[in-house]
């Protein structure tokens, strides 16, 4: 069975500060954010500004020693997306990626309890092999890969993007800038 909170042996935040990428009082601000409003440690740093959805990624594979995967690029078996209930991917903010034989390959952003982890294992009566991957990858390969029933609409907020600029009245929309790239969307090694 995977035991990812075993695996851990830092807190996300220590080793953030270790790496020199927030500092203490930061941690303790999203800290404080994330027992009023519930959601997940890495979200609320990246959603503050204060690392990108890369350096949460980073962070995770130090601190668990899992492989890196971008879910987004992976080509989804339907079998495996249909062994998990959609709610339970769109909650918990991971995807299967797969399902070979008896082992459920799947990508997560965030630590996942260890009850997360049994409850995959036996409503699918498979092993759970676990990725990393950024959140905004995981919501890609949701949206393409696991529709929601419409009556049941769980889908976590993401960070919230910067808002674009205000036109004034009677003024002509300029050409559109061909989109940049969302940051943090590939891990890429420090030198």
């Amino acid at each position: 069975m995977v035991q990812i909170a075993r695996l851990i042996r830092k807190k996300m935040g220590e080793v953030l500060v270790d790496e020199g990428l927030v500092k203490d009082d930061q941690v303790q601000e999203a800290l404080r954010r994330q027992r009023t409003t519930g959601e997940s440690f890495g979200e609320i740093l990246v959603s503050m500004g204060f690392v990108t959805e890369t350096d949460i990624a980073r962070t995770l594979v130090k601190q668990s020693g899992l492989p890196y995967l971008d879910a987004s690029r992976y080509r989804i078996n339907k079998d495996g997306v249909q062994a998990i209930p959609a709610e339970l991917m769109w909650l918990n903010q991971f995807v299967v990626l797969d399902k070979i034989g008896k082992t459920l390959l799947v990508a997560i952003a965030n630590v996942l309890s260890p009850e997360i982890f049994e409850k995959l294992e036996r409503v699918s009566g498979s092993q759970i092999f676990v990725y990393v991957s950024t959140w905004s990858q995981v919501q890609t390969a949701l949206e393409k890969n696991v529709p929601l029933n419409a009556k049941a609409d769980v889908k976590p907020a993401a960070p919230k993007p910067a808002a674009p600029p205000v036109r004034p009245p009677g003024s002509l929309p300029a050409a559109a800038p061909a989109a940049p790239a969302r940051p943090g969307t590939q891990i890429q090694q420090r030198k």
